[in-house]
């Protein structure tokens, strides 16, 4: 036997049954959905999975970046990890790195570069891979002296620059946009210093 028809009230009630069946099966299969999400991620990632420990998350747009500085009886090279702002161009990169290390130390050490230095400018031969470095005429004028000091403010400069830009084979030297024949009189600085040599 068929069941008789439904009446006009009948109807809209069993319309806004249907009506929440489907709400309430989308909203489960959503559900469903957002967890089986969660569920792969941290099975791929691990319970409490992050960077390796000892290994600081480094900042978007910011790079650590190992900085050489003499220590205090002038010795001896040590090194600084820092993290630095990075552009995205090489010549930009080495800039930041090397303002960086004008700057100075923070972690204990001293500057092996006349203070007041400032890096006027820098250029890339990626066909020589030489890199032309061009600074005030402080890092002259200002220089304390000494074999021993002309010695590790080169050797500063360009393991700085070799730790932390292999492609770099040469560094030129250069005050106020010309070559100079030595920074304190001991070593000759015209011709561009061979990176293999100060490592």
């Amino acid at each position: 036997m068929a069941d008789p028809e439904l009446n006009d009230d009948e109807k809209i009630v069993s319309g806004g049954t249907l009506r929440v069946r489907h709400f309430v099966i989308i909203a489960v299969i959503a559900i469903v959905i957002v967890a089986f999400y969660l569920w792969i991620r941290s099975v791929r990632m691990g319970p409490g999975e992050g960077p390796p420990e000892g290994v600081a998350e480094v900042p978007e747009g910011s790079r650590a970046v190992t900085l050489y500085f003499a220590d205090k009886e002038n010795e001896t090279l040590l090194t600084e990890t820092r993290l630095v702002a990075i552009g995205k161009e090489l010549v930009e990169q080495i800039e930041q790195v090397m303002r960086a290390l004008l700057d100075g130390p923070e972690e204990g050490g001293v500057s092996t570069i006349a203070q007041g230095t400032r890096l006027l400018n820098a250029f890339y031969d990626s066909e020589t891979s030489t890199l032309y470095l061009d600074f005030s005429s402080e890092l002259v004028a200002g220089h304390p002296g000494g074999s021993s000091a002309e010695y590790y403010t080169i050797a500063a400069l360009i393991r700085t620059v070799s730790e932390n830009f292999p492609e770099v084979q040469a560094v030129q030297i250069l005050v106020e946009g010309l070559q100079v024949g030595t920074i304190a009189g001991h070593i000759d600085a015209y011709k561009p210093f061979l990176v293999r040599d100060w490592r």
